[in-house]
């Protein structure tokens, strides 16, 4: 499995459990996507994510034969390095636009390479020449802009790292819109900050209950540990990184190796529950024995010089190019999500992306169910299969990997697997907290056939309740409440926060002077298998 492949997994844990990445996290996983290129070789046997992905091939309707551009091989290189397959289906099959424009200011050259663009969004390959006598690791844009015939403009997002071999800033500009047919358009893009990487060595693996690490370093103050265990073979560590109140750093994560090689692991970085905090998780597979020798380090991007420079390019895309490789299809078909249903609108199917477009409505059922979550996504395209993710923007999102014909003739099926089902607790799940002090106690109880163990405490004025299951089935109690009298009364703290992938659960609530009382169940998760296919086509 390639990095692609990973980012897209993570891309489904982080949609599915409403998980916000900040913008600048794009740009990072990009970048330590390119720096990890040199080990992949020697350390793809240790990463053996969760989720497998089938060997993907996508059916298009070619309706012409287009015509090939005659890109260099090393043009070809770094797209691969840095561009998701489909881009480059797209363009060793001729659905992308050659363009090869330059323009140069004070600072250096941009130069604009190709483009591809249909139904599924816009995405433009770039190199920057600048001059520099420092390392750079990355470049980071306050405007990145597409501007049209009629002055509408078009935000996009820059994914931009240094190549060493060819010493320029590489990589790519996208939006999820189309540019409309053969219009001119103007790039128009500035304000450069550059971004170096930096490494700090800490100790080896953490396995104990060591709660911080200080850094001290460029803004960063430390390094707090949430929890970290190692379950059927897998590591998984939960941690935030603390920031001074003034610094320059947009992204820091914890990188592992092992026997100087590094690990390739699975990362998610949650909303912030600070403006200074960094909240991420991490995970990878290895054997046991093997993590007493695993080393761990502090990898973060330092922002360096700013340059408010402006680039500007004007261009013109032949989209009709790219219709004649596009097949649309009306849907009329709807999915249960709980309290929501998506109504499928359109497949539209190109050689850089398959995407199918929902809207969300509100269902009247009674159920119990308040959300399900599906974790594993898969469009069915006759023998052949792609795995995907429900993307909060409204669609399901499919990448491609090759080019078929004759998909007119193929049945399209849609399946869902693997499901976080969220449930409204019913009358019956409550227990009774009595005696309660600075002691902890334990009592034991049952949901939805799940053996449950709380254990609450006062601490101060609050009172603390920790909950767990020794079934991974059970994804934890999300929320409890105290009622008093017309009053509800939920905690102000709860430990997870985002990390759903624990079963068990910290709530803190405030002021509370009662000895004994009632804990009501508000919400909670089970993992469930829920297999549900849709005949499409």
């Amino acid at each position: 499995m390639d990095l692609r492949s990973i980012e897209d997994l993570l891309k489904v844990k982080v949609k599915n459990d409403i998980i916000d990445i900040p913008n600048e996290n794009k740009m990072w996983n990009k970048v330590v996507s390119n720096l990890q290129k040199g080990d992949q070789a020697t350390t793809k046997r240790l990463m053996k994510p969760k989720l497998v992905v089938s060997v993907i091939l996508m059916a298009i309707v070619l309706t012409t034969t287009p015509v090939l551009a005659k890109y260099s091989n090393e043009l070809l290189e770094w797209m691969r390095d840095i561009n998701g397959n489909g881009i480059i289906t797209s363009l060793e099959n001729g659905f992308g636009q050659e363009i090869n424009k330059t323009t140069k200011n004070g600072l250096g050259v941009l130069q604009v390479h190709n483009v591809v663009s249909d139904e599924n969004g816009t995405t433009i390959n770039i190199s920057l020449d600048i001059d520099h006598d420092h390392s750079i690791s990355a470049a980071g844009f306050d405007d990145a802009l597409l501007i049209m015939e009629d002055g509408k403009e078009e935000k996009l997002d820059a994914t931009v790292v240094y190549n060493k071999k060819y010493d320029k800033l590489v990589g790519y500009l996208h939006t999820d819109k189309e540019i409309s047919a053969d219009s001119k358009v103007i790039l128009q893009i500035g304000g450069l900050s550059e971004i170096q990487t930096k490494t700090v060595k800490l100790k080896s693996l953490i396995q104990d209950d060591t709660k911080t690490i200080p850094i001290n370093q460029d803004g960063i103050s430390q390094i707090k540990f949430i929890s970290n265990e190692y379950r059927n073979g897998e590591y998984q560590i939960d941690y935030l990184i603390e920031l001074e109140e003034k610094n320059n750093i947009d992204h820091a994560s914890l990188v592992f190796s092992f026997q100087d090689k590094r690990i390739l692991s699975s990362g998610v970085v949650y909303k912030r529950p600070q403006p200074n905090v960094l909240k991420l998780s991490e995970s990878f597979r290895l054997d046991k024995n093997e993590l007493d020798n695993v080393e761990m380090s502090l990898a973060y991007n330092d922002r360096g010089n700013y340059y408010p420079e402006m680039w500007q390019l004007e261009f013109e895309y032949n989209y009709n190019l790219a219709k004649k490789s596009t097949y649309t299809m009306k849907l009329n078909k709807t999915i249960d999500m709980g309290i929501q249903k998506l109504q499928l609108k359109n497949l539209v199917i190109t050689p850089s992306r398959v995407k199918i477009y929902f809207d969300k409505k509100n269902s009247n059922s009674e159920s119990n169910e308040v959300f399900i979550n599906y974790n594993e996504v898969t469009l069915q395209i006759g023998d052949e299969s792609l795995e995907g993710y429900i993307d909060s923007e409204g669609y399901i999102s499919f990448e491609t990997q090759g080019v078929l014909e004759n998909i007119k003739s193929k049945q399209i099926s849609l399946s869902f697997n693997n499901a976080r089902v969220s449930y409204k607790g019913g009358k019956q799940d409550k227990v009774r907290l009595t005696n309660i002090s600075n002691e902890p106690n334990t009592i034991h109880t049952e949901i939805k056939g799940f053996q449950i163990e709380i254990t609450y405490y006062s601490k101060g004025n609050d009172l603390i309740v920790e909950s767990e299951s020794n079934d991974i089935r059970f994804g934890g109690i999300t929320q409890s409440v105290i009622y008093k009298k017309d009053k509800r009364i939920f905690a102000d703290k709860r430990s997870e926060d985002g990390l759903h992938r624990h079963n068990n659960q910290v709530e803190t609530f405030k002021n509370i002077k009662d000895k004994d009382l009632t804990l009501n169940i508000f919400l909670f998760t089970v993992y469930e298998e829920r297999p549900k296919t849709v005949i499409l086509k």
